[in-house]
């Protein structure tokens, strides 16, 4: 019995151990409200950040947020030089280099802004000018539902930047995570938004193979929507 007893504890020990006793460096980028960037202090708010925080806690391990814009952590990925990056949909092409909690962070829906209180929000956007993100791309559902072609859009480097050219006029709407695209509207006026209901993505936490168990991972983040009434 006492055998078998030291057997389950140095199996549950080196379950534990899956989270390496070091810090852990993990690399994403300004996308509130879900992450948000100080770049005054360069620290780190919001709902992603909390669960990292709990997640530290919990399994002992220590992690160093680090700041990339999301360019940068494309290329980052296949490099292999951070222990992890969030909040990331899982792919195949990612897979090769990451392995992916199974428990999302969170869920993304697309929204449609607009300012131009001329312009309703239609299903045929076949004519419009449309501003989005560079390095993001325009899923083929939201793409059929609305009739947009891909030369009709304007990418632009950062989310502001894609909110700022709505804002002068010199695009009709903008295509942004729905949330975020709320966050950044507060700062411009007369900014209407519709959530585009035809696609979600949930994003998880990914961490280069054979840094952590990702197992462990997920309970944490089970942990975390359960005690805080997260969805």
């Amino acid at each position: 019995m006492r055998t078998l007893l030291l057997l389950l504890a140095f199996s549950f020990s080196s379950l534990l151990l899956a989270a390496p006793n070091k810090t852990l460096r993990c690399a994403t980028t300004h996308y509130p409200p879900f992450t948000i960037y100080d770049t005054q202090t360069r620290t780190f708010t919001g709902i992603d950040i909390d669960y990292l925080t709990f997640i530290e806690r919990n399994l002992g391990v220590t992690i160093e947020v680090v700041h990339l814009p999301w360019a940068r952590i494309k290329k980052e990925m296949k490099l292999g030089y951070y222990d992890c990056y969030f909040a990331l949909a899982n792919n195949t092409e990612r897979a090769q280099y990451l392995d992916f909690t199974s428990e999302p962070l969170h869920t993304t829906q697309f929204g449609l802004f607009t300012t131009n209180k001329e312009k309703q929000f239609t299903d045929d956007l076949s004519t419009a000018r449309i501003a989005m993100l560079r390095g993001v791309a325009l899923p083929n559902i939201i793409a059929a539902h609305y009739n947009i072609d891909d030369s009709n859009l304007m990418r632009s480097l950062s989310t502001k930047a894609t909110f700022d050219l709505l804002d002068k006029q010199r695009v009709d709407y903008a295509i942004t995570n729905y949330q975020a695209g709320l966050w950044y509207s507060k700062g411009y006026k007369n900014i209407r938004a519709k959530q585009l209901e035809d696609y979600t993505l949930p994003v998880y936490i990914a961490f280069k193979h054979g840094v952590i168990n990702t197992k462990l991972v997920d309970e944490q983040i089970k942990r975390y929507k359960a005690q805080f009434g997260v969805h």
